[in-house]
C-alpha cells in the first residue's frame, strides 16, 4: 500500500513536468519569428555567399529568437527560369505549415517572380529585398515591400579607372542577363556626362577549348592600355550556353588580357581586378537585416522606406596597382588597400609602438614613484589642508577663493579680484570679511542675511550680489560656501567660492521676456496669450467670471507694406500696438497674435460693454493717421468677439471662434465687430467647413483634388482648334464634392492656394495626352494672385513644359482683373516671358471690378473674358448689351478675342452671334464634363455627386474657379 502511493505521487510529478515542459515548448515556439530567405543564384556563387553570411550574423544580433530558412532559386546557371513554378511549388508544401513574418529575396530574378506569384506561404508576409539592379517605380510604390536597392557605382569606377590609366577609351564586358540589361543603364549616365568618354561594350564572350583564340579575336582592335570594367559573366561554349563563374572568368581573362581589370564588386578583388568603387555583399546584407529587424519588432512595412542606395566604397589590389604601376597615395579618399605587400614595421606597427609605449611607461612610473615616495612625508599636512580646498573651487568653477577663520577675518583669498577693489589678496589676509565690501562703492549687499547665515553656522547656498563699476555698468556675483569644522566640532571658519555670473543672469532676463513677450511691438505674444486665454477659460467654468475675448485684424495693412516696405509696416504695427494698449484696462491682456493679428482678453466684462470697448478701439484705429516721409497711411480694424462663460469648451476652441467672427467682421465691410454666440449657425457651419477642408496640403497628398473641363465654343467661324476651361473640384474625406467657391477663399487666406494652382499646372502639363488622347485643345488653367507675384512659379511652369511633349500653343493661363492689378508688374514680366515660347492669356472677370481699360494697352492678352454678371442679362437689358458691345469693339482694336461667360440659354447666345462676340462658355454651350476623379473612381462620382455637379441650380459656384 505504502508502496502504490509513492508510485502514484511519482506518476503525478512526471505528469506536472511533462505538462511545465510543453507550455514552455508552446511559449517558446509563439515567441520565434520564421523568416524566409529567397536567393536568385546557386550557393556556390561568391554574391550568394556573402549575402546568406551577412543576413545570418544580422538576425544573430536581434535579441529575439528568429529561425531563418535559405532556399536557392539558381536563376544564374538557369536564366531561363522554367522552373520557377516547380520551384514555387516546392516552397508551398514545403512551409505550408510554418508561419512566415518577414520573406526576404535576394536579386532580380527572384523578385520579379515573387511579385508575380504572391500565393501561401507569402501571400501576407511583408517582403524585404536586396541586391536589387535599379530604382523602379513599380518596386518602390509596391504595397507591404521595403529593401535596400544596390545600385552599383559603375560611373564612378569608370571615371576613376581612366583617371588612373590616363586613358579616354574604357571597354566593357557585359552579358545579356537582367543584370547586364541594368548595367547598360548606368553606362547611359557616362553619355549625359560633360566630356563623356569613350565606352565600347562587348556583350557575352564566348570560351571554349580555344578560348585564347576567341578572346584575342574578340579584342584585337583595342589597346591594351585601355582599361577593361567587368560588368558580365562569359558564357561556355555558345553565345546562349550557361553563365561562367565570375571567379573562372577573371582568371581566364587575366590569364588572355593585358589590359588593367576594373570592378564594381568585393568579390572580384583578388581574382586579377585592379579595383573599383565596389558593393560588399554582407554589408548589403546586414543593411537589409536591419530593416527585418525593424519589421519583426513591430513596424509597419508601409512606414519603412526602402534605401535607394546602398553602400559602397573604394577598394584596390595592392598587386595590381603594383602591376601597372599605380601609386597608392593617387587613389581616392578612404580608400582600402587588400593583399599589400607591407614591411615587419608596417605588419607589427601597433605591437611596436605597444612594447615601446609600455617600455617607456613603465621607465616613467617606477621614476614618479620614487618622487612621490621622497616627498610624501613632507606634503602630507599640506595635501590634507589644501584636498577640499581644490576640490570644492573644482567643482565650483569659481572666479574668487575665500576662507574666513573663526574670527570671521579673512584667512585665504585668490582668484581675480574686481577692479574697484584697491588692495591686493594679501592685503586684506587678516583683516575682516566686511572688508572687502567696505572698499566697494554703489554695491547691492544685504549683510544682515548674510551675517545671520554665519552667525547660525549655515551654508552659503547662491547668495547673489550687485556691483556697480564707474562706467555705471552693473556686475551680478554669487557666493556659495559652507562652515569648517574639526574632529571635535570646534568652528573654524567658512570655506567657499565666488562666480561672476552677468551674463548667465542676463540672459536669463532676456530668456525669460522673449518667452512672454513679443520682440516688435512689446505686447505679450502669442504662447503667454494662450496661457492667458486658458486662465480666463478656467475661472470661467469654476467661478462664472464671465469675460470676452476679442480677435482684431487690421484692415487694409497689406497696402503699407506693398507700397512702402516692411520696415514701415513694423513702425506702424508698434505704434498701434501702443494706441491699442492705452485703451485698454490694465487688468486686461492685450497681445500680437502674429502679423497684424491682435488678441484682447476683458476680464469681468459682459458682451455689451466688451462690444462698447471694441467700438472704441475700431474707433481710435480708424481716426488714427501714420505719416511716412510725403505719404499718410491710415487703416482700419474688425473684431470678432467671442463671450467667455461657463460653457464647457476649451481655449483653442474660442480663439478659433473668434477668428471667424472676425472674418465675419470683414465680410460684412470691415471696420466693425460682430459677436459669435453658441447659437450663430453660420459660424458653425463656416467652422465645419474649415476643418473639413482647411487642410489643402492633405487633400493634396491623398490625391483627393479632380479636373473638369467646360467647353469654350467659337461663335464666329466653324472647325478650328478646339478650346477647353479646367474647373477644380474637391472631394472631402466622406466623398463629397465641394465645389472652388468653398475652398478657394479659405485656401487663399489661409496662403495655400499656390500649392493648388501648382498641382493643377502640374497635372494638365504632365497629363495632357492622356487626358485628351483625341483632339487637342487649348486648355485654359486659372492662376491666383499669390502665383503671380511669384517669381519661382515662372521658373515652375516654364520647366514643366520644356519637360513635356505639350505644345504651348495649346496652353492658355486665365488672370483675373484683380490679381493683374494688384501685381501688375510682376504680372507683365510673367506674361512676356511664357508668351515668348506660345502660350497664350486670358483675361478673367473683366468688368466685375475696376474694369479699367486703361492697364489692358500694358499686358498684352489674347482673350478678353466678359464677366457673367453683364452677359446673363444682355437680352432684357439694353445697358448691359450696349457694355457688353463696347467692351468687345476695344478688345478687338487693341488685337484680343473676346469670351462671353455665363451663356446659360439659347437666347443669350443668339443675342451674342449678333453682336459677333468670339466665344462663349456656359451652359447653352455645355456643361463641365470630368477629367480626373483623383482617389476615386469615375463610378463611384457619378453615382453620389456628378449629378449634382452638373446640375444648374447652383451654376454660379461651380463655374468660380
Amino acid at each position: 500500500m505504502h508502496f502504490s502511493k509513492m508510485a502514484i505521487q511519482f506518476a503525478n510529478v512526471l505528469t506536472m513536468g511533462a505538462l511545465l515542459t510543453c507550455a514552455g515548448l508552446a511559449q517558446k515556439a509563439l515567441a520565434q519569428k520564421n523568416v524566409l530567405v529567397l536567393h536568385s543564384y546557386h550557393t556556390e556563387l561568391s554574391w550568394t555567399a556573402s549575402l546568406k553570411v551577412g543576413i545570418d550574423q544580422g538576425f544573430r544580433n536581434n535579441e529575439q529568437e528568429i529561425q531563418v530558412f535559405h532556399e536557392f532559386l539558381d536563376a544564374k546557371r538557369h536564366p531561363d527560369l522554367a522552373h520557377q513554378q516547380a520551384f514555387f511549388d516546392y516552397l508551398q508544401a514545403k512551409y505550408q505549415t510554418t508561419d512566415i513574418d518577414v520573406v526576404m529575396v535576394s536579386d532580380d530574378p527572384g523578385l520579379s517572380i515573387l511579385m508575380q506569384q504572391r500565393s501561401a506561404p507569402f501571400d501576407t508576409a511583408p517582403i524585404v529585398f536586396l541586391g536589387i539592379n535599379q530604382i523602379r517605380p513599380d518596386i518602390v510604390d509596391a504595397s507591404g515591400m521595403t529593401g535596400v536597392f544596390e545600385n552599383h557605382s559603375i560611373t564612378d569606377t569608370i571615371q576613376e579607372a581612366l583617371r588612373q590609366t590616363r586613358a579616354n577609351t574604357l571597354i566593357v564586358i557585359n552579358d545579356s542577363t537582367e543584370t547586364g540589361q541594368a548595367n547598360l543603364g548606368r553606362l547611359h549616365e557616362i553619355e549625359q556626362l560633360p566630356n563623356a568618354p569613350r565606352v565600347i561594350v562587348v556583350n557575352d564572350i564566348v570560351v571554349n577549348e580555344q578560348a585564347s583564340d576567341t578572346i584575342a579575336a574578340r579584342f584585337a582592335d583595342y589597346s591594351e592600355d585601355w582599361p577593361v570594367l567587368i560588368a558580365g559573366q562569359l558564357r561556355n561554349g555558345t553565345a546562349d550556353g550557361p553563365l561562367i563563374p565570375f571567379e573562372q572568368g577573371l582568371e581566364i581573362l587575366r590569364s588572355q588580357l593585358p589590359n588593367p581589370l576594373y570592378g564594381s564588386s568585393a568579390m572580384f578583388l583578388g581574382h586579377g581586378v585592379v579595383g573599383g568603387k565596389v558593393l560588399n555583399g554582407k554589408h548589403h546584407a546586414i543593411q537589409a537585416v536591419n530593416l527585418a529587424n525593424r519589421i519583426l519588432s513591430g513596424e509597419s512595412v508601409e512606414s519603412i522606406p526602402p534605401i535607394l542606395k546602398s553602400d559602397n566604397h573604394w577598394m584596390f589590389d595592392h598587386r595590381e596597382l603594383k602591376r601597372f604601376g599605380i601609386q597608392p597615395d593617387n587613389l581616392p579618399l578612404n580608400s582600402e588597400l587588400v593583399h599589400a605587400d607591407l614591411s615587419f614595421y608596417e605588419h607589427y606597427k601597433t605591437l611596436v609602438w605597444g612594447t615601446s609605449f609600455g617600455f617607456l611607461s613603465t621607465l616613467l612610473v617606477i621614476g614618479l614613484l620614487i618622487e612621490v615616495l621622497r616627498r610624501r612625508a613632507a606634503a602630507a599636512i599640506i595635501l590634507q589642508e589644501n584636498e577640499q580646498r581644490y576640490k570644492d573651487l573644482a567643482e565650483a568653477g569659481a572666479d574668487i577663493f575665500w576662507e574666513i577663520d573663526a574670527e570671521l577675518n579673512l584667512s585665504h583669498l585668490s582668484g581675480k579680484l574686481p577692479s574697484r577693489l584697491s588692495l591686493s589678496p594679501q592685503e586684506l589676509l587678516g583683516k575682516p570679511y566686511r572688508e572687502i565690501f567696505i572698499r566697494l562703492s554703489e554695491v547691492d549687499f544685504e549683510s544682515n542675511y548674510f551675517e545671520s547665515l554665519i552667525a547660525a553656522r549655515q551654508p552659503i547656498k547662491d547668495f547673489v550680489f550687485r556691483l556697480r563699476e564707474s562706467d555705471n555698468a552693473v556686475r551680478i556675483f554669487k557666493l556659495n560656501g559652507r562652515p569648517i569644522f574639526d574632529k571635535q566640532q570646534q568652528f573654524l571658519g567658512y570655506r567657499g567660492v565666488q562666480r561672476e555670473i552677468t551674463k548667465e543672469y542676463n540672459l536669463a532676463e532676456t530668456l525669460a521676456y522673449q518667452a512672454t513677450y513679443d520682440s516688435l511691438t512689446g505686447l505679450i505674444n502669442r504662447n503667454e496669450f494662450d496661457t492667458c486665454l486658458r486662465a480666463a477659460v478656467a475661472r470661467a467654468q469654476q467661478y462664472g467670471t464671465a469675460s470676452v475675448l476679442c480677435y482684431l485684424d487690421l484692415d487694409q495693412f497689406k497696402i503699407v507694406n506693398d507700397t512702402a516696405g516692411h520696415l514701415v509696416g513694423d513702425q506702424l504695427l508698434s505704434e498701434l500696438a501702443h494706441l491699442l494698449k492705452q485703451s485698454v484696462r490694465p487688468d486686461d491682456h492685450l497681445g500680437r497674435l502674429g502679423g497684424d493679428e491682435f488678441g484682447l482678453i476683458i476680464e469681468n466684462c459682459s458682451v455689451e460693454h466688451g462690444q462698447r470697448i471694441c467700438q472704441t478701439l475700431i474707433d481710435k484705429v480708424l481716426n488714427y493717421r501714420f505719416k511716412w516721409q510725403d505719404r499718410q497711411f491710415n487703416v482700419g480694424v474688425s473684431i470678432g468677439m467671442v463671450p467667455i462663460n461657463r460653457a464647457q469648451t476649451t481655449a483653442t476652441e474660442l480663439l478659433s471662434r473668434a477668428d471667424l467672427a472676425c472674418y465675419k467682421a470683414k465680410d460684412l465691410g470691415r471696420g466693425r465687430s460682430y459677436v459669435a454666440d453658441g447659437n450663430d449657425l453660420e459660424l458653425a457651419m463656416r467652422q465645419t467647413q474649415m476643418a473639413r477642408i482647411a487642410n489643402i496640403s492633405q487633400a493634396l497628398e491623398e490625391n483627393r483634388f479632380f479636373l473638369m473641363q467646360q467647353p469654350i465654343q467659337s461663335l464666329t467661324q466653324l472647325g478650328g482648334t478646339p478650346h477647353v476651361e479646367i474647373l477644380l473640384r474637391l472631394i472631402d474625406e466622406h466623398g463629397k464634392v465641394i465645389s472652388p467657391g468653398h475652398f478657394i477663399p479659405i485656401a487663399e487666406r489661409y496662403g495655400m492656394i499656390a500649392l493648388i494652382d501648382r498641382w493643377v499646372v502640374e497635372t494638365v502639363i504632365k497629363q495632357y495626352d492622356r487626358l485628351f488622347p483625341q483632339a487637342k485643345p487649348l486648355v485654359s488653367i486659372n492662376l491666383s494672385g499669390a502665383s503671380l507675384s511669384d517669381n519661382r512659379f515662372i521658373e515652375f511652369v516654364l520647366k514643366l513644359i520644356h519637360q513635356s511633349t505639350l505644345d504651348p500653343h495649346r496652353l492658355c493661363f486665365e488672370i483675373t482683373e484683380t490679381a493683374a492689378i494688384s501685381h501688375l508688374e510682376q504680372v507683365k514680366i510673367f506674361i512676356k516671358e511664357l508668351k515668348t515660347i506660345g502660350v497664350k492669356f486670358a483675361l478673367d472677370d473683366f468688368g466685375s471690378g475696376v474694369s479699367s481699360f486703361g492697364y489692358l494697352r500694358s499686358l498684352p492678352v489674347d482673350f478678353l473674358k466678359i464677366d457673367g454678371s453683364l452677359v446673363r442679362h444682355i437680352v432684357d437689358e439694353r445697358c448691359d448689351r450696349t457694355i457688353v458691345d463696347l467692351v468687345h469693339q476695344v478688345a478687338h482694336m487693341m488685337g484680343m478675342r473676346t469670351i462671353a461667360e455665363f451663356v446659360e440659354d439659347t437666347d443669350i447666345l443668339t443675342q451674342l452671334k449678333k453682336m459677333k462676340i468670339d466665344y462663349a462658355q456656359g451652359y447653352a454651350v455645355g456643361e463641365p464634363e470630368p477629367l480626373t476623379f483623383g482617389a476615386y473612381t469615375e463610378a463611384s462620382i457619378t453615382e453620389t455627386s456628378l449629378t449634382a455637379i452638373k446640375s444648374s441650380a447652383d451654376k454660379t459656384t461651380l463655374l468660380a474657379n
